[in-house]
């Protein structure tokens, strides 16, 4: 009998991943993948906090260091120690074309207005769009450290810009400074600034003239080019209240300058010296009463709350600041801020008081 052998059956076994399998895997996948976007956003969330804080505190310090460097060098006149006669009442302090006036104004090295609802009348240069209200607004006058011309025989063409303002001082307490218009012309200058050193030959020192008006803007770059602050749309819709100062410049021109974005509130504290011991009398206040004594502040403490340039997201701001004899402020939002205080000695009134 003849045997058929049976034909072995071949089994073929299936590779790969069940459905199962690769589901787990998906479900794991993303799960690592949330993980990573979490801690990505919450990298990049700090990096841009840290750099708001940075930013933040640059701006505050840049602000304070700009207002110490012009509050200690004012009433700075070159050689001239004695003092000006105080004026029986502020004059214009945007008066750029009477030079009588600007020097009758120079015996108020300091000058401000405490907190106005409005941009005073006398501020003719500033514009009413162009101010925080509440916020104060500080003067500052001077001249300049640099020496234009002077202590030589003659005053060389063209040393003096013509259309600016210049002082003039020397050693003599009975001879007031000149404070004019430089004309660029060695004959016309040396007839104009005609104060000599005390051997009577050289020319005194010829210093360019300084006011600077301080105050918050509640803008950095007003919409559609200009100086003048428009609304909502300023700084591409996003208006950041910035720390501004209004110059003398040439040809009895005002200008507005900004200078540190992110300053919302500004407050001065003044140090009034009456009995002419060359320091503050008692605690600071926030305006003196009369021009006597305004031309007896021998200190200034400066009061600024910076903020920063963006909201920061999930945050309220429920902290009081305090801005010195103003008071404090409670402003809120989704900003993040920080207040800067520093006392500044006036040190050309100050030092002629000390005995």
């Amino acid at each position: 009998m003849t045997h058929t052998p049976k034909l072995a059956k071949l089994v073929c076994r299936q590779a790969g991943v069940s459905v199962i399998e690769l589901l787990i895997a998906i479900a794991v996948s993303l799960f690592l993948l949330a993980g990573l976007v979490s801690v990505f956003a919450t990298s990049n969330q700090t990096y841009l906090e840290l750099g708001r804080a940075s930013q933040q505190i640059e701006n505050g310090r840049l602000a304070m260091q700009m207002l110490t460097d012009d509050i200690a060098h004012a009433g700075f006149f070159g050689r001239f120690s004695a003092g000006l006669p105080a004026a029986s009442a502020p004059l214009l302090p945007c008066e750029a074309s009477n030079m009588v006036n600007l020097r009758n104004d120079a015996a108020l090295p300091v000058y401000g207005y405490n907190a106005p609802g409005s941009v005073p009348a006398a501020l003719t240069c500033l514009a009413a769009n162009n101010f925080v209200p509440g916020t104060d607004i500080l003067v500052i006058r001077r001249a300049d450290s640099t020496m234009a011309a002077g202590n030589a025989a003659s005053i060389p063409a063209g040393a003096l810009t013509n259309g600016n303002i210049y002082l003039q001082a020397n050693a003599d307490s009975t001879a007031l400074p000149v404070i004019a218009l430089g004309s660029g012309t060695s004959a016309t200058d040396q007839t104009t600034f005609s104060l000599k050193n005390r051997d009577g030959t050289s020319y005194a020192p010829v210093r360019k003239y300084h006011v600077h008006i301080y105050f918050i803007s509640p803008c950095s770059i007003p919409a559609g080019g200009g100086s003048v602050c428009t609304g909502a749309a300023d700084d591409n819709g996003a208006p950041i209240p910035t720390l501004k100062r209004i110059e003398l410049t040439s040809n009895g021109v005002m200008s507005i300058v900004p200078l540190v974005e992110g300053i919302e509130n500004f407050q001065v504290d003044y140090g009034v010296d009456a009995d002419g011991q060359g320091v503050p009398d008692g605690a600071y206040i926030v305006a003196p009463a009369t021009a006597t004594d305004w031309s007896n502040v021998v200190a200034v403490r400066v009061n600024l709350l910076a903020r920063n340039l963006e909201t920061s997201a999930g945050y309220t701001d429920t902290k009081t600041y305090d801005m010195g004899a103003a008071g404090s402020v409670t402003p809120g939002g989704a900003f993040k801020r920080h207040v800067y205080n520093s006392v500044i000695r006036v040190v050309n009134v100050g030092s002629r008081r000390e005995s």
